[in-house]
């Protein structure tokens, strides 16, 4: 008891005192330093993998098990014994016990002995009965399978276990107050596109894919195609279909979207991405040379693509639908990069790619994190999510790009830009109040300290928060084919849950849904209403696990425990409700005070680096957006030109594998190889709009002599620029004060110069700028040979012309002399 109560109060000093923080640079989960914040070292401690159980089939009266060994050695004297704990009370007590030591599992059952041997690498299965575990109806169990054998010339000791919640079948039924239900099942996958992609006039570039891995998926038996048959069917012609339909919402990550359907025109598969601009290379240098990068090999899944999103298609014109953040990005790490546009593009624009491609409107002003949480940073940045009066969807980003770019203008008019350092830019405005409030879903216990009616939260004027049950959600994302760690979950009961078998974990949801509706179940003479039990399962949720969790949402229905709660009412606050969050007043962030976010260590958290790294390059495709001019004759907008280098950030920062302790390390170098070759194309184009300077030495005529320098643009557009300079005291240098680069072309920029006289040479360093002052090329040197060093230099070429001639005609009246005194 004294050690359940001590938890507790851990439990509640880190939910106070230790919201998650970003690490300076990513850490490996076998790092000391964080390897507790991934499993609890107390959490089934020493189990072996090598040789297990797993879960093959179940159903009310036994499950089939199959028996591995993978140990490399033969194992002898197999028995399963079936074990179970009490019925949990609660989704958070049922989390923990699947957490625990095999002592909290007391109550065993027949012991089944497999007989004989096992070898390396043979598997065999075996049926238990679940009736000698004297389960009572209607009543939610941990269930522990434990493997006892002996390995090799060991002795027989505890080998795997497999663990899941069991939920027997209720009896009769007793009047009560029933929650309401509303079921999102999320639909994404990681996008591939070769980084370093840019717009192009009057339609999209090649789509060029690192591999065919999102094909596999859209492949009859991939994981995207068994997930939306899963999800079309039960909400169709499943049992219980029309009601579940109303309370089950499929969350769509548009980029997922965009992604197929430009694999349904076609694509190319290749490693690497052609260069976007050739470099200057002599003729001899060329020889033998490689030429050109490998062109790829054509894709193999453009039917499958075009099949896959017709189907999506019919089912999100025939129910709910909602946008998630584009590539599912982590809204945090994208607030933090403090990037206007890119937030945006994070939450702005999915709705309209999915009206557009899917012809269906998805729910509008719905926010879900990946992660189940929001930072104060992150939440003053959601008015952006606001879609009331939204016109992406008719005009696209770029005309609210060029608007926004107008109504700035006037402020950094008559900036001075002469100095090497750039003018500090104006602020410009955060994200405004939303005209609709803006409902965000994260879990309960991720907001303490802002105005809180039952269910609704309000984090921002015009933000609200949603909360869904925090031990539903942190068992739920535990599932599927990548189990995650919730960075809001309690840490004492994370573990490894690939310690159990998918099927094991997809039952343990579907009876975790179960556990959480009669949690919320109340007696119908009670005053209160029970909460809404809003489920939100793991972002890459496979067919099984979908499927269990549809059935039991469904049988939920069919018995009327539970009633179908559409999204849009799930997320709309009742008139009571939003009267007294109105009534009770929103206090201002305060420095140092954490009122909202993860209360526990979130191991999963993009780093400060990460984020460094995704903000310098926003900023720069910001810089190189507002340098560039649309021009009538060209069917290529600025913005639309960047947009891809945009969506590659956010890419980079996309939570979808990032907290899985399996594939943490593979999503940390993925979003590495994505920021590098984002960064050599922005690179690349930085450096197609250069000066080329004259020579090592420019030597004018006189001191009325223009100085001559050639300014080249190599990008799809016209830039308009500033040549700036630097140079020594007294030395003044009239510049043009506007320089105007037609697109894949050059100009020859005239100026006049006062320089010192006393000087012989003068340097002078040139670049140039945006209007606003932000450098854009590598800033060059010349040297001006003034007046008079021009003077010195003749002279001394003139003595030393006098001095050779003299000394030649000297050395040739030698000779003569000579030749006379010969006989």
């Amino acid at each position: 008891m004294i050690r359940r109560v001590g938890g507790l109060l851990v439990a509640a000093a880190l939910c106070l005192s230790m919201p998650a923080h970003a690490l300076p640079t990513p850490v490996s989960p076998t790092d000391p330093a964080v390897a507790a914040q991934w499993a609890n070292p107390f959490a089934r401690p020493d189990e072996p993998t090598d040789v297990g159980v797993e879960l093959v089939e179940a159903d009310a009266a036994r499950v089939v098990l199959s028996v591995f060994n993978n140990s490399g050695e033969t194992v002898s004297d197999l028995t399963v014994t079936p074990r179970r704990a009490d019925a949990a009370a609660t989704v958070g007590d049922a989390r923990r016990i699947l957490a625990l030591g095999r002592d909290a599992y007391p109550y065993f059952g027949t012991a089944r002995p497999l007989g004989g041997e096992l070898a390396a690498g043979e598997r065999r299965e075996v049926s238990i009965p679940v009736d000698p575990l004297a389960l009572q109806p209607g009543a939610t169990y941990p269930l522990m399978f434990a493997l006892t054998g002996a390995v090799g010339q060991q002795g027989v000791g505890q080998l795997g276990t497999e663990r899941m919640l069991f939920t027997t079948t209720a009896g009769e039924r007793q009047e009560a107050q029933v929650p309401d239900v509303s079921l999102i099942v999320p639909l994404t996958a990681p996008v591939d596109i070769v980084p370093g992609e840019t717009g192009r006039a009057a339609e999209d570039p090649p789509l060029i894919l690192e591999s065919e891995q999102l094909a596999d998926q859209l492949a009859p038996g991939g994981r995207l195609n068994d997930l939306l048959n899963t999800y079309a069917t039960a909400t169709t012609t499943g049992p219980n279909a029309a009601e579940l339909s109303q309370g089950a919402c499929l969350a769509i990550d548009p980029a997922l979207v965009d992604t197929v359907a430009r694999m349904a025109e076609g694509y190319t598969v290749s490693p690497e991405r052609p260069s976007l601009t050739k470099k200057a290379q002599r003729l001899r240098d060329s020889w033998g040379s490689a030429g050109e990068s490998d062109p790829g090999e054509p894709g193999r899944g453009a039917a499958d693509a075009q099949e896959w999103l017709t189907r999506l298609s019919t089912t999100a014109g025939a129910g709910c639908t909602v946008a998630l953040p584009w590539a599912n990005a982590d809204l945090n790490a994208v607030a933090a990069t403090e990037d206007e546009w890119l937030f945006r593009e994070a939450v702005q624009r999915g709705p309209a790619t999915l009206q557009a491609e899917l012809g269906a409107a998805p729910s509008g002003n719905v926010v879900i994190p990946a992660v189940g949480y929001v930072t104060e940073q992150a939440a003053t940045a959601l008015g952006w999510a606001d879609q009331t009066g939204s016109t992406v969807l008719e005009d696209g980003m770029q005309a609210t790009w060029e608007a926004a770019v107008a109504r700035r203008a006037p402020q950094q008019a008559g900036a001075d830009h002469s100095s090497l350092e750039s003018p500090v830019l104006p602020e410009e405005p955060g994200a405004p109040v939303p005209q609709t409030p803006v409902q965000v879903l994260v879990a309960d216990n991720t907001v303490w300290g802002v105005p809180q009616v039952d269910n609704i939260a309000r984090l921002a004027p015009g933000i609200n928060a949603v909360t869904y049950p925090g031990a539903l959600g942190a068992l739920l994302a535990a599932t599927g084919p990548e189990p995650q760690t919730a960075g809001y979950s309690n840490p004492d009961a994370r573990f490894d849950a690939r310690l159990d078998s998918p099927l094991a974990r997809a039952l343990t949801a579907g009876s975790a849904v179960r556990l959480a509706v009669a949690e919320q179940t109340l007696p119908a003479d009670w005053a209160q209403s029970p909460e809404p039990v809003l489920i939100l399962p793991a972002s890459l949720i496979d067919a099984p696990t979908a499927a269990a969790l549809l059935t039991a949402t469904a049988g939920l229905l069919a018995e009327d425990a539970a009633t179908p709660l559409p999204l849009d009412q799930a997320v709309t606050p009742a008139r009571e409700q939003a009267e007294t969050l109105d009534a009770q007043p929103l206090s201002p962030p305060t420095l140092g005070v954490t009122r909202f976010g993860s209360p526990y260590a979130d191991p999963a958290v993009f780093s400060d680096t990460e984020v460094l790294r995704a903000s310098q390059q926003a900023r720069y495709t910001d810089d190189l957006t507002r340098m560039m001019v649309n021009d009538r004759g060209i069917n290529l907008t600025r913005y639309g030109f960047t947009l891809p280098l945009r969506r590659d950030v956010l890419m980079s920062l996309s939570a979808t594998s990032r907290s899985s302790l399996g594939h943490h390390e593979a999503a940390v170098a993925a979003t590495d190889r994505r920021l590098d070759g984002n960064r050599r194309t922005l690179q690349d184009l930085r450096g197609s709009v250069a000066l080329i300077p004259p020579g090592n030495v420019y030597t004018r005529a006189s001191e009325s002599s223009p100085l001559l320098i050639v300014a080249e643009n190599g990008l799809p557009l016209p830039v308009d620029t500033e040549l700036v300079h630097d140079g020594p005291p007294g030395a003044t240098v009239d510049v043009p004060g506007r320089v105007h680069i037609p697109a894949h072309g050059s100009i020859t920029v005239q100026m006049t110069a006062d320089l010192p006289a006393d000087q012989d040479q003068t340097q002078l360093t040139l670049w140039l700028a945006t209007r606003d002052g932000s450098p854009i090329s590598t800033a060059v040197d010349i040297t001006v040979q003034t007046r008079t060093g021009i003077v010195g230099t003749y002279g001394i070429a003139l003595l030393l012309v006098v001095g050779l001639s003299l000394a030649l005609l000297f050395r040739l009246g030698r000779q003569r002399r000579g030749n006379r005194q010969r006989p």
